[in-house]
């Protein structure tokens, strides 16, 4: 897969953890597939990682526990 932001070196598959946001509370989902650029660090989500999330999201998939995370509102710190 090639990056979005023309970069020549082509964007490599990982894994990682990502949080996303159900009714304004973070739902965590981990080993989730993504493409990085080694050189920008630009990420793409493949379409099947993206139906994942949505199952989430829509609640068709059951939680594997309870995540618990101090929140940061990176507005007020410098406002």
């Amino acid at each position: 897969m090639q990056c979005p932001n023309g970069c020549l070196m082509p964007m490599e598959k990982t894994k990682e953890d990502k949080i996303f946001y159900r009714n304004n509370e973070p739902i965590v989902v981990t080993d989730l597939t993504m493409y990085v650029c080694p050189n920008c660090g630009q990420e793409s989500m493949p379409l099947s990682s993206a139906r994942l999330v949505e199952d989430v999201l829509n609640g068709k998939i059951k939680s594997a526990g309870k995540f618990i995370a101090e929140k940061y509102e990176t507005s007020d710190i410098y406002a």
